[in-house]
């Protein structure tokens, strides 16, 4: 933590001297950068008054980059990766190398995604479509007071647009060399006197990326849409109610993977891989397979939220009231090869299918923003629970059929409140107190079992409960050094709620030893400053947290050369590090933002972690039974997985203004890079994707000030640097044969982006 230390005392050994400079500087929004409006403490706040590390995305940012998904994001936020798998339900959404991958659907994620103030029940369901979206906040660092218990490493905040006082409207229209065609439009309006409407949709048809060459289908693409109706009404002075309706469908042919190397005489499940790899060349930029069975994935998303407002003049009074609905199926060639496999003809098949249903109701009470008191004081309650059914078989001698319900019931209290102890420090403490239930039913329907994966002794239904109580909270310390310059200190405790390991090899002993709560200590400093006439905004942020049973997935290589998915609690994890953000707009034609960080996540202390497939140096015997019985290693010391040390973004638009014509046109280029990185927890050294980069630029004219046309060419991935999202040994392969997942941005396409609003 000292080099983090000593960046922070040097920038503001540099910055002090101009604070008395910066007291008095006007805000010139024509030529300097415009003020920032976030909700990252549940309620509307200047950016650069938030004890908090949070990048804000705006909409004009997330339309101009290409931001699509959640999975776009890592491009523009430090510390911010996102890990793919074979299906939406496995990937993971990490901040500060903080993140859970898990298979089971009764385990929370690290990282909370909420939509328009609902937090959403499964991780997966975050990565549909983003449309019509005012921003996104990505806050770093443990946000359980404010936002739950399933924000230990962080949370993303999405923000979508409102109604408007005049009628407005605007369509966007995308085409690209891949093959990507996809129109959002929206409209807004008043309806009558206190009574505002917004409606939005959108369509998109993106042919996949990846060739299966047997059949000539392109996999991973994607095909969605989606609508949200909002109608926001008035009436009373003192009441506002907001009420909302979304739905939103997105399906492909599956979310393929590829091989990265295949040794001499590799086989799956004993099958040769002779005529899988015909045509193919394995690699780094292999974007082919052969496969017999089709990929399929469908997502159907509902959600209904109504929030009311009601103006008591010491405080608003805040009800959300929020229903969710999300139901997701899968389809997928589990041997990732053709021909034969342990006698199947076409060799083995997984499905799955998931339904998450949540109701959620929050009530706030928000004082007003003046004054040395300031609070917010709030209960939340949650009801959720999600369905599964998992088929595949057999892998091995195991055939897996099995159906699971889990389930969590949440009570909370929780408050924030700010004092100004003088007209510059302020001191900021919250609370949250948390009530869980968490519960799970397990059938295996499987006949005869065979343990352990198909878990003789769940054939009747396994089901158990446990409950948690837990208070939890944060501090802060600010400092306004100038009316533009401010610092502060920070300690938060973070959690994350204890929960079963669903998954095949499911067995009454997972219900008895429940993975127990994640915990964490974070500590922080951070430095928001504005300088030059508004027109250079600078923000630093260090970190040191450190966490406790940290909940991780592997998977270990059965004696029958089947993958055993096992959850653990890690015994400690620590991360630590800084990020800067900057923003500057030195003339009025040229906005500059770029973000740096540094992430040193490691494992602390983890005796005893299973030995990664083909392990032989560090993997010991444990129990003192002889090698061939239970072996592992010992992790303390290694990094965690896809934590990038380095991270930077930097992008620039340079408006051209060209008086005699009817339009503008624009210039804008963006760089991200990251250093390299293992994706296998348990550290083997063949998934390990090195350092990349990614440039992209786009060119165009804007009439936005003049009747509102926009149009961009823009290429993504200029130089086609090709890199992967995921390395992993392939499922029933030996230790050499490496599966990679390849995302749409690893590849160069070019496109045209046209825009309309009135």
């Amino acid at each position: 933590m000292k080099f983090p230390i000593y960046l922070m005392s040097a920038t503001a050994a540099i910055i002090v001297p101009y604070a008395a400079q910066a007291q008095d500087v006007p805000v010139d929004s024509d030529s300097g950068l415009g003020e920032i409006v976030v909700t990252a403490q549940k309620r509307e706040q200047n950016l650069q008054d938030v004890p908090v590390a949070v990048t804000a995305i705006s909409e004009d940012t997330l339309i101009s980059r290409n931001v699509s998904t959640v999975s776009d994001l890592p491009r523009l936020a430090p510390s911010l990766t996102v890990t793919q798998g074979n299906v939406p339900t496995n990937n993971s959404i990490n901040l500060r190398g903080i993140g859970t991958t898990a298979f089971s659907t009764g385990i929370e994620p690290s990282v909370a995604v909420i939509v328009d103030d609902v937090a959403l029940l499964q991780q997966a369901q975050a990565f549909s479509g983003l449309s019509d979206i005012s921003r996104i906040e990505v806050l770093r660092g443990p946000q359980g007071t404010l936002f739950g218990k399933n924000a230990s490493a962080g949370a993303i905040n999405i923000v979508s647009k409102g109604a408007t006082d005049v009628l407005s409207g605007s369509v966007l229209g995308r085409i690209t060399s891949d093959d990507e065609y996809r129109i959002d439009a929206s409209i807004a309006g008043p309806l009558g006197e206190g009574i505002g409407f917004r409606l939005n949709g959108f369509y998109g048809d993106r042919k996949g990326h990846i060739r299966e060459l047997n059949s000539g289908q392109r996999l991973n693409n994607d095909e969605s849409y989606g609508m949200r109706a909002r109608l926001e009404l008035q009436p009373a002075d003192a009441i506002k109610i907001d009420l909302t309706a979304s739905r939103s469908v997105s399906e492909s042919n599956g979310a393929a993977r590829t091989f990265r190397a295949v040794p001499a005489g590799a086989a799956v499940f004993g099958a040769p891989l002779t005529n899988s790899l015909i045509g193919i060349r394995p690699g780094v930029g292999n974007y082919a397979l052969r496969i017999d069975k089709p990929l399929f994935n469908k997502s159907r998303q509902n959600t209904f939220a109504g929030r009311i407002t009601v103006d008591l003049g010491f405080a608003d009074l805040i009800s959300v009231t929020s229903y969710q609905d999300w139901r997701f199926r899968f389809l997928e060639d589990f041997d990732l090869i053709t021909g034969p496999v342990l006698g199947l003809p076409t060799g083995i098949v997984a499905e799955s299918t998931f339904r998450a249903k949540q109701f959620a109701q929050e009530v706030r009470l928000v004082s007003p923003s003046t004054g040395d008191f300031t609070y917010v004081l709030g209960g939340f309650y949650q009801d959720g629970t999600t369905d599964r059914t998992f088929a595949r078989g057999p892998s091995g001698p195991v055939v897996a059929n099995w159906a699971s319900q889990s389930g969590t019931e949440s009570y909370a209290a929780f408050g924030q409140f700010t004092y100004d102890l003088a007209d510059t420090t302020h001191l900021d403490v919250g609370l949250r107190w948390n009530h869980e239930k968490v519960s799970v039913e397990f059938l295996n329907n499987v006949r005869p079992a065979t343990p352990p994966a198909n878990n003789a002794t769940c054939l009747a239904l396994c089901a158990g409960s446990e409950t948690d109580s837990v208070v939890t909270g944060k501090v802060s310390l600010r400092q306004d050094l100038s009316d533009a310059v401010m610092a502060y200190a920070s300690f938060a405790r973070g959690y994350k709620g204890q929960g079963y390991d669903i998954s095949s090899g499911f067995t009454p002993a997972r219900i008895a030893n429940i993975v127990r709560p994640e915990t964490s200590d974070a500590y922080e400093l951070g430095l928001k400053s504005r300088f030059f006439d508004n027109k250079l905004q600078l923000n630093i942020a260090a970190f040191l947290s450190n966490f406790s049973d940290f909940q991780a997935q592997s998977g270990i290589l059965l004696p029958d050369n089947t993958i055993q998915l096992t959850l653990n609690n890690v015994g400690k994890v620590r991360t630590k590090g800084f990020e800067v953000e900057l923003s500057a707009r030195p003339i009025p034609e040229l906005t500059i933002d770029g973000a740096f960080s540094y992430t040193d996540a490691k494992v602390i202390r983890f005796p005893g972690a299973q030995c990664y497939t083909g392990q032989v140096a560090g993997c010991v015997d444990l129990d003192g039974a002889g090698p061939s019985t239970v072996r592992g290693q010992d992790l303390a010391g290694k990094r965690l997985g896809n934590a990038p040390k380095v991270k930077f973004n930097v992008g620039a638009t340079y408006d051209v203004l060209l008086p005699s014509l009817p339009f503008d046109a624009f210039v804008q280029a963006d760089f991200a890079y990251q250093s390299r990185v293992n994706f296998d927890l348990l550290q083997n050294p063949l998934t390990v994707q090195p350092a990349y980069g990614v440039f992209n630029a786009s060119i165009g004219i804007d009439q936005n000030d003049r009747g509102g046309l926009r149009v961009a060419l823009f290429v993504n991935n200029l130089f086609d640097n090709n890199f992967a999202s995921n390395i992993s040994i392939a499922s029933g392969g030996n230790a050499g044969l490496l599966t990679q997942n390849l995302t749409r941005d690893s590849r160069r396409y070019v496109g045209l982006r046209v825009g309309y609003d009135f």
